[in-house]
């Protein structure tokens, strides 16, 4: 997967286990290369719920392929699930 097709498969969600999803397939041998750090995409796709319920700071998530950006976006104007 190239670099701009992680950005639009992350770009691309509309809910939150859409963008978990996205985490994971995005994920390279189950990381996702940060900034600086390595993390790991099991982790950070649980973590996405967390966020967006307001139980954990967004700065848990990488800002790298905006997947920072997209569980802002979500905290706000998810589409809810049914």
């Amino acid at each position: 997967m190239t670099e701009l097709e992680k950005f639009q498969t992350i770009n691309q969600c509309e809910t939150e286990g859409e963008l978990s999803l996205a985490i994971l397939k995005i994920s390279e041998d189950g990381m996702i290369q940060g900034r600086k750090l390595l993390f790991e995409a099991r982790k950070m796709s649980i973590r996405v719920a967390e966020v967006i319920a307001g139980r954990l700071p967004v700065n848990v998530l990488t800002r790298e392929f905006g997947i920072r950006q997209q569980a802002i976006y979500l905290m706000y104007y998810e589409i809810k699930e049914t």
